[in-house]
């Protein structure tokens, strides 16, 4: 990969910006010697010549403003673009997850990358990024043109202008609702990250990185947006700021030109010399600011860019039987306890059960044999005669409810079905276990941990995939809703079914076709922390 000058930004986008401050940074060096010019003209009392001159001056001075104009306007729009790019990096780099073994720090690294890291490069790397360049580039002409003209460096430097501070205060109100609006929508998408790095498991087993991917660039434009809005408004205050300073600075050049005339001033080129050295002074004290500011971004920088996505296809192979899937001398190593179990079958289109007391790792077991849990397990875990592998994806074609009740942000069908639309009869279906005045809310948040827990069984319940696994389905539920379930579930035919459950009615588990009782099946045994 071609590396960039600037971290994250093409290079020629750079050249580009390098582009407009060569112009405006030439413009500011040569409006010195117009200076000294008309200041000269004015002393020889040429009136056509000093006329030229204003015209002149007052061009290059809308020139310069104009390149300044366009230089914010564009280092907004490379901020902007390039957060968005890299939070959408990450993103890909987030679904792409196919290990969930400590996943909790994981997602708190990419959660405080999404959240603080990328914003906080905007003025500690970017924008001293561009200042570097521009004063750069400031020092270049000037020291430039001082040789030129064979100054003495050491001339007196005398301020001649001071910015007005008039414009910010009068537009400080709605700068500040722009800006409020702004954090806002970076507030919401916190909000969203969160939510779904929470359910980054049922992306994967719903196959939704397509979905989850569109929505989250969605909601990362929605912020590119926002920020756009508010900082465009503040590069137009700036620029008035910028007129306003010119037009101080043209007002106090025509009293010095009426001076002159009446030979109260030195000659033309002391004007000259001390305008460039006022455009020599400052910068080499900001620059080194500047090239601070970046050298202390580098951990920063090198932190995101070990996670963005690099681009690249995706090698994963579909994985499915016609048979069985078993598992040969698996054995998953979690904390310091290593899980030892025995052999398991599960045969297509019959009906397993799981029991067994908590501890046993059970929910550790159907990870493993869904390739959850890539890393610390040994043995074998087969789809007919294939292996399980590290590119393989089991979810085509099997739905997995965990125990957890972590729900997308959306309404609740969006969350049973992945999409918004649905048939009467899906939602008489849905109606079985919720009331359409919860299934028709638009926040899922309200639900309860038992209504949460139906809404996840009806995710499974009205899948179309050929495997259905459950977890601990009934829990949180009472007996009546726990009832609807098994009855639902029992009723599905020509399917494979698996079930975990510690709490299961004994009219129900005789029905299943085949039953594992985990207190037979696993041995446990403690290790020590290496």
């Amino acid at each position: 990969m071609k590396k960039s000058i600037i971290f994250g930004i093409k290079n020629r986008s750079t050249f580009l910006l390098i582009s407009i401050l060569i112009v405006s940074t030439l413009m500011g060096t040569i409006i010195q010697f117009i200076k000294g010019d008309l200041f000269q003209g004015a002393l020889d009392q040429n009136l056509d010549k000093v006329s030229t001159y204003i015209l002149i001056f007052g061009v290059l001075i809308l020139i310069e403003v104009l390149f300044y104009f366009l230089e914010w306007k564009y280092e907004n729009h490379l901020i902007r673009n390039t957060f968005a790019k890299l939070k959408n990096s990450i993103i890909n780099n987030v679904l792409k997850t196919r290990d969930f073994s400590n996943i909790k720090v994981k997602n708190e690294h990419h959660l405080n990358a999404l959240t603080n890291v990328v914003d906080s490069l905007e003025y500690q790397y970017y924008r001293s990024s561009f200042d570097a360049i521009y004063l750069t580039l400031r020092i270049v002409f000037v020291t430039t043109s001082l040789l030129i003209i064979n100054i003495y460096i050491g001339l007196v430097v005398i301020a001649f202008m001071f910015l007005p501070l008039l414009v910010t205060k009068l537009f400080k109100d709605k700068l500040a609702n722009l800006e409020k609006s702004f954090l806002n929508q970076k507030g919401d998408n916190l909000s969203f990250f969160k939510n779904l790095l929470d359910n980054l498991k049922y992306v994967r087993i719903l196959n939704a990185d397509a979905l989850f991917r569109n929505r989250s660039r969605n909601e990362i434009n929605k912020e590119r947006d926002a920020g756009l809005k508010t900082e465009n408004y503040r590069i137009t205050l700036n620029t008035m700021y910028s007129l306003l300073s010119y037009s101080s600075h043209f007002l106090i050049l025509a009293i010095s030109v009426l001076l002159i005339i009446k030979g109260h001033i030195t000659p033309g080129v002391t004007i000259t010399l001390l305008g460039l050295v006022e455009q020599l002074s400052m910068p080499i004290l900001s620059l080194s600011r500047s090239i601070n500011n970046i050298n202390s971004t580098k951990k920063l920088r090198e932190d995101i860019n070990s996670i963005i996505c690099v681009e690249t296809d995706n090698l994963e192979t579909a994985i499915s039987y016609d048979n069985a899937i078993t598992t040969k001398k698996l054995s998953f190593k979690f904390d310091n306890t290593v899980f030892n179990y025995n052999d398991v079958t599960f045969q297509k289109n019959n009906t397993h059960i799981i029991t067994g007391q908590s501890g046993l790792g059970k929910s550790i077991f159907l990870e493993s044999i869904l390739g959850l849990l890539k890393s610390n397990h040994t043995g074998e875990i087969c789809y007919d005669n294939n292996s399980l592998k590290v590119d393989s994806n089991p979810f085509k074609d099997i739905m997995y409810v965990m125990t957890d009740n972590n729900l997308f942000d959306g309404s609740p069908i969006f969350n049973i079905l992945l999409r918004d639309e649905y048939s009467e009869e899906e939602l008489n279906y849905m109606k079985k276990f919720l009331s359409e005045e919860k299934l028709l809310s638009e926040d899922v948040t309200k639900l309860s941990s038992g209504e949460k827990r139906r809404l996840l069984i009806l995710r499974g319940l009205m899948s179309d995939k050929s495997t259905l696994i459950f977890d601990e389905p009934t829990s949180n539920l009472d007996s009546f809703n726990s009832q609807i379930f098994w009855d639902e579930l029992l009723n599905i035919k020509d399917k494979t079914i698996i079930v975990v459950s510690h709490n299961t009615p004994e009219d129900i588990y005789d029905k299943f076709d085949i039953k594992y009782d985990f207190t037979n099946y696993v041995d446990k045994e403690s290790v020590a922390y290496v």
